[in-house]
């Protein structure tokens, strides 16, 4: 059973990202018709049942003759409204831990309007710093005692492969339960050509602000499908001290 705090990304999330349908590992079915796939333009749905939660809005929408769940973050969504949205990624027996519901299926998606929405090109996730998170300037965090910096491992990535390696830095960006895990963004200061930005798996918690040092394996070239694709990726790190 699947479970997460939507994202971030969801949304890590779908916001950042443009999934598209091909990616989807889960179904081969869309809840898009045939007409839409062919000509490109946004998905146009009626709200018929809306649950609010805390944080996010559960939609049962109508899409031609097909009706299906969409979660998103919370929208004032109006029951017999018909909106617009682009793309999407499907969850199977996806588990709301706050409406204490399982889905069968829900679709996540990034954002909602009673507009049609421009299609964007799609992106991937990637460690190579602006396309996920900027940099920040008044960073300087002190290495680890025996660990590296965050310039090191990327410009030098090769030689870190399927190492654990400790790293001190700064959480600039935490996501919980994605798929299972806590995702976090981590900035020490150091630049390598361009590239500043490590992002960490875990199942501790931090915050953002926290100044941490993580121990984890070194991925590369990782891709978890649905656009999530990785050039360094820190893999089921724990915080030491």
């Amino acid at each position: 059973m699947k479970s997460l705090s939507f994202l971030v990304v969801v949304i890590l999330l779908v916001t950042s990202c443009g999934f598209n349908k091909k990616g989807s590992k889960t179904s081969s079915e869309t809840p898009e018709s045939q007409e839409v796939n062919k000509n490109q333009i946004s998905h146009v749905v009626t709200v018929t049942d809306l649950v609010q939660a805390t944080n996010y809005s559960y939609l049962k929408l109508k899409e031609g003759n097909r009706e299906y769940w969409a979660a998103l973050p919370r929208f004032d969504a109006k029951i017999g409204q018909t909106y617009y949205y682009n793309q999407g990624m499907e969850m199977k027996d996806f588990k709301s831990k706050e409406l204490n519901r399982t889905f069968d299926s829900i679709w996540f998606i990034g954002e909602l309007s009673d507009k049609p929405i421009p299609l964007k090109k799609p992106q991937t996730l990637t460690t190579t710093g602006r396309q996920t998170v900027g940099q920040l300037k008044d960073i300087s965090v002190t290495p680890a005692e025996g660990g590296i910096t965050i310039s090191k491992l990327l410009s030098d990535k090769a030689q870190y492969a399927n190492k654990t390696v400790k790293i001190n830095g700064q959480v600039v960006k935490f996501s919980q339960d994605i798929m299972k895990k806590n995702w976090a963004h981590l900035q020490d200061g150091t630049d390598a050509s361009g590239q500043f930005d490590l992002v960490v798996t875990t199942n501790d918690m931090v915050k953002v602000g926290d100044v941490v040092t993580f121990e984890g394996k070194i991925a590369l070239d990782k891709d978890f499908g649905y656009g999530y694709k990785y050039d360094v990726l820190m893999e089921d790190a724990k915080v030491v001290k």
